[in-house]
């Protein structure tokens, strides 16, 4: 950084004259606020108007750079991108190398592609392209100045020479290396990539045997320090059923020195080949936390079993410490391994492959058109059949009576082991969603794991109504994600817009009230209800998920493809007077509000009561979850297969009853709502509880395990 000017303190920025001056601000206040600035084009602009907020902002600008190649001219309105220069990716690398910024980067990342010309005509001859050594001296004389930097990512589709590797080398402060081989049949110039001491994480992505990677053996033999290892082969040699990996390649010299890796966080993926004795002493398998193995096909080929059926079930060592398992691909093999050992902390099930998208559950994709989707694939489905017909293999896929066989097998298998093996510490559980789960189900799968913090499943249709009455009892859950089974997608299109078409035609008024009812009263799928409104459905949670003893630690909910942030609560009037239910004897009775919906005595801890206890019990609150697909009314529930649990006090779980304003959420104008249609939970003073909802996207699920991990990244 170039020496501060001692005036530049002495500058102040006023709006107009006379206005209020923002260096009236501490100084310590002021780099507080520009810190919390993540945008690039914000933190440019904050580098461009004063000298102060230049000093403050342009580490921040350049803590992080990512440079991306494009290999065609690309155009902002008409004027094309680094018009009267060079494209944005070489001035960016200019700036590095010429002026004094280089020592401020943490990390850089070079990405996208780069065009090589007359590859096949040089590779013939035996010589790199001088466009590509262009790059590679460039970036090297990049690195060379960036003497602070601890993050390197090479995700070119050229290769990188051992220039660039020997820069690496110098470094003292790099700990994360991303290399990221050509898919090039060209020959090219293989090196040996030497070791860097100080490495803590690792990625190499597109490795194949045919495109000529570099060695990484001296690499993997020499990083002691190594803590995280990641891995990724093209998907070319499962494509072509070709088994040309060789992992004792890769560990060799670990296996012929003795030095094990060490690591924490293993993670393959599209890996195809053998399994042989020695691989076993290339990782200590007692330092390994956690585990994953994405193989990008949703079920296991025949003709691929006989490579994969060489790796063990059990575990190579009676001391394990997984705490993390995450994989898309389930069979009884798998299921099998998961059962061998103990204490699972995580355990993520990815939905996506490379064959399906899961769009009916993706938050990345947006809304999504319901009657445009495909019918699930088979659990046992070959890579390469669609719709029963083998486009490079005779086998032919099985009926669906034995497809849904197959499937409930495995799922049942996987179950068992979770709640037998891992209920007792599991704290993530994401599910497939072609694994819809029963009432009973659930129930088990709550009462076996009451850690869980984050829960992602599927369940029944039928089974909506009751789930309501089994998530409160995770007292930790802080994120629930209701993913849509494959087969629930509707068949006659959004069920919004077919009620608006009917109700038109009967000359009847359209309003959002009668389309709940009528959705939640004619609803065949889980796809339906979520498909109505999201003012309606934001309406229906803000009461539904009102209880500050029962979800007062829930944070995020998700529905198929949509999800929101639950916020503070609030209380409010009864938008048509008060809710009374009545009990079987006719009498009317003031309902209020109880901590467990479905139990009289949660207080006292007592025994369960009769399945008709909690309709005629003086201190319980009908409660008609958001996910109820009946119509609104007087209902029973079923009894609670869990039983009763003690509840500490009558507070939040941290301690402090929340309290809002006692009017109506200003974010939202709110309409007269029917009183039968919504669960109140009504406080003390005769006001309801409600809470705030905000739909949200990416960006903020991305931040929580059950959403950013359902994808095929490492």
């Amino acid at each position: 950084m170039a020496t501060v000017n001692q005036n530049m303190f002495g500058a102040s920025i006023t709006e107009q004259p006379g206005g209020a001056q923002l260096m009236v601000l501490p100084l310590n206040l002021i780099a507080e606020i520009v810190s919390h600035v993540n945008d690039t084009g914000d933190l440019a602009r904050l580098c461009r108007t004063c000298r102060v907020l230049n000093y403050m902002a342009l580490p921040q600008l350049y803590s992080s750079l990512t440079l991306t190649s494009y290999d065609k001219i690309r155009y902002r309105g008409e004027q094309p991108e680094g018009i009267g220069s060079a494209s944005p990716f070489t001035m960016g690398l200019n700036a590095i190398i010429t002026r004094s910024y280089a020592p401020l980067v943490r990390s850089m990342t070079l990405r996208g592609e780069w065009k090589e010309h007359e590859l096949e005509e040089h590779a013939r001859v035996g010589r790199v392209p001088d466009s590509s050594m262009l790059l590679n001296i460039a970036a090297r004389a990049a690195i060379d100045r960036m003497t602070n930097l601890e993050s390197f990512h090479w995700e070119l589709n050229t290769k990188m020479l051992d220039t660039v590797f020997l820069g690496l080398t110098q470094l003292p402060k790099l700990t994360s290396l991303t290399i990221r081989f050509p898919s090039s049949r060209h020959p090219q110039p293989t090196f040996v990539i030497p070791g860097m001491p100080h490495l803590r994480c690792l990625k190499v992505t597109d490795i194949d045997p045919l495109c000529y990677p570099d060695d990484i053996a001296t690499l993997l033999w020499k990083s002691r320090k190594l803590r995280e290892l990641k891995l990724h082969w093209s998907p070319r040699m499962r494509d072509a059923q070709e088994p040309s990996v060789s992992l004792h390649d890769y560990f060799r010299k670990l296996i012929t020195y003795k030095q094990p890796l060490m690591v924490k966080k293993m993670s393959f993926q599209n890996l195809y080949a053998f399994h042989t004795e020695d691989f076993n002493f290339a990782f200590d398998p007692t330092t390994v936390e956690d585990v994953t193995f994405l193989s990008g096909v949703e079920g296991s080929s025949l003709v691929n079993t006989f490579v994969e059926s060489s790796w063990p079930t059990a575990p190579p060592h009676a001391k394990l410490r997984i705490k993390s398992v995450r994989m898309d691909a389930v069979s009884k093999r798998n299921a099998e391994f998961i059962g061998n050992f103990h204490s699972l902390e995580r355990l993520y099930f990815v939905n996506v492959t490379s064959a399906s998208s899961d769009s009916l559950n993706s938050p990345r994709t947006g809304d999504v058109e319901i009657s445009a989707l495909t019918p699930p694939v088979s659990e046992h489905q070959v890579p390469g059949v669609s719709n029963g017909t083998s486009t490079n293999s005779p086998i032919t896929s099985a009926s669906p009576a034995s497809q849904l066989n197959a499937i409930a097998s495995v799922r049942d298998i996987y179950l068992s082991h979770i709640t037998t093996n891992h209920g007792a510490t599991l704290r993530h559980l994401l599910l497939p969603s072609k694994w819809p789960l029963s009432t009973g189900m659930i129930a088990r799968l709550v009462h076996s794991c009451p850690n869980l913090e984050q829960l992602a499943l599927a369940t029944e249709f039928t089974s909506m109504d009751s789930l309501g009455l089994l998530i409160p009892f995770l007292r930790k859950l802080k994120a629930l994600r209701l993913l849509i089974p494959p087969s629930s997608a509707a068949q006659n299109g959004p069920p919004g817009a077919t009620l608006k078409a009917s109700l038109v035609a009967q000359g009847k008024p359209f309003d959002n009230r009668l389309m709940m009812e009528e959705t939640l009263a004619n609803a065949k799928s889980f796809a339906e209800v979520v498909d109505i409104d999201d003012s309606i459905l934001t309406e229906m949670m803000s009461y539904d998920l009102a209880n500050p003893q029962v979800y007062g630690n829930i944070k995020v909910v998700g529905m198929g493809w949509k999800s929101w942030e639950l916020r503070d609560f609030y209380k409010a009037p009864l938008p048509c007077g008060p809710r009374d239910s009545q009990s079987p004897d006719g009498n009317v009775r003031e309902t209020t509000e109880s901590p467990i919906p479905g139990s009289c005595d949660a207080g006292r801890g007592g025994p369960t009561q009769s399945p008709t206890a909690h309709r005629t019990c003086d201190t319980q609150k009908t409660h008609i979850p958001v996910w109820s697909t009946a119509p609104p009314g007087p209902r029973s529930f079923p009894p609670s297969t869990l039983g009763k649990r003690n509840r500490e006090d009558d507070r939040t779980p941290n301690g402090v009853t929340p309290r809002g304003p006692e009017t109506h959420n200003e974010d939202r104008e709110d309409t007269p709502i029917y009183s039968g249609c919504y669960p109140h939970t009504v406080a003390s003073d005769g006001l309801i509880w409600r809470r705030r909802m905000r739909r949200v996207g990416w960006e903020t699920l991305k931040h929580w395990e059950v959403w950013a991990l359902d994808s095929q990244e490492l």
